[in-house]
């Protein structure tokens, strides 16, 4: 196996370059650990941007910086690479690190970061509007190819950047949005392409708004914030993996019973049996609801333990799901 490692090692550059860009984006970032030769093929292209002390606007800052993003997605090379972003912002702004990884299908990965670790909360709005420098046919060309786009540790120094970057994202299909700390309010917009959205382990998060028509997936981890689904009447697949609970949230049965009748057309459910219990334990009875599950034909239970009360529950909610043909229990 070192032997065949060896001998793909030793070919060309640009023909190491053309294996990568038949690689799914998470299966070419592996090929980094095989040896140095490959690991080299991701070193960053970095970029230092320096923002001087001159008076300048919130939207100049962001457009300048898109321009850049806008070379990364036209850049030579049809295959993965990553990019480091410098952004150094005059005194009284602090200063960011982006690390963009450009997939070979139409996928963008940002991760950002700032020099100095200072949290604040922070309320994001992601909305795909034909306005503002998206209106320049030039970088509006630049973004009509993106389908996939996963941000990571956003914060509230990167907040207008990111509702720029995603303003100009026309055709996006699938977004994720993960590991944000601080994000306490999120509001996603978006036209009749995004299809795939997922929401993980933003720990901080309250309030969740979305409004999509054509979604089909929704992912959702972490603890339970309010969920209003706008919209969404072409939801497939849902998961509503709860597995740090209500968190310092508060609900009554009402708010939850309203977030489940959003999800009644759904095929495909996964989720939480600590939340059927807990409504359950408050008084619900599931057969005598005025919503059924009438399409849902497969169920994912997942739960760190599997008592009786949890069982009971499980029964108890199944009396709304009459063409239930799967079930899966999974305890973690």
């Amino acid at each position: 196996m070192e032997d065949m490692i060896d001998l793909i090692s030793g070919l060309p550059f640009e023909i190491l370059r053309r294996i990568l860009s038949l690689l799914p984006l998470e299966e070419a970032v592996r090929t980094s650990t095989l040896s140095t030769v490959w690991r080299n093929l991701w070193t960053p292209f970095q970029v230092d941007m320096d923002f001087d002390a001159n008076p300048r606007t919130i939207h100049e800052d962001c457009k300048r910086v898109i321009q850049v993003i806008g070379t990364i997605l036209r850049s030579y090379y049809d295959c993965p690479e990553v990019w480091k972003l410098c952004l150094n912002f005059p005194e009284g702004k602090k200063d960011m690190i982006v690390l963009a990884t450009k997939g070979a299908e139409n996928e963008v990965h940002f991760e950002f970061s700032k020099r100095e670790k200072i949290s604040g909360k922070f309320k994001l709005k992601l909305e795909q509007t034909c306005q503002g420098f998206s209106n320049n046919p030039t970088k509006k060309a630049s973004f009509s190819l993106l389908k996939t786009l996963h941000l990571r540790s956003v914060s509230h120094v990167a907040k207008d950047l990111v509702s720029a970057l995603f303003s100009n994202c026309q055709l996006l299909e699938s977004l994720k949005i993960e590991k944000c700390v601080g994000l306490e309010s999120l509001d996603i917009k978006a036209g009749n392409c995004l299809q795939n959205l997922a929401v993980l382990d933003c720990p901080d998060i309250v309030d969740l708004t979305i409004s999509t028509p054509i979604l089909e997936s929704f992912s959702y981890q972490g603890v339970l914030p309010q969920i209003h689904l706008v919209n969404t009447l072409n939801l497939v697949h849902v998961v509503l993996y709860l597995k740090d609970g209500l968190g310092s949230n508060e609900f009554d049965c009402e708010e939850i019973l309203l977030l489940l009748a959003s999800l009644k057309e759904v095929e495909i459910l996964t989720i939480s049996g600590w939340l059927l219990e807990w409504l359950c334990s408050a008084g619900v009875i599931f057969r005598c609801l005025r919503f059924q599950f009438n399409k849902l034909k497969e169920l994912r239970w997942i739960d760190s333990l599997i008592n009786r009360a949890k069982r009971d529950s499980l029964a108890c909610f199944l009396n709304v799901a009459p063409i239930l043909e799967r079930l899966f229990i999974k305890q973690q």
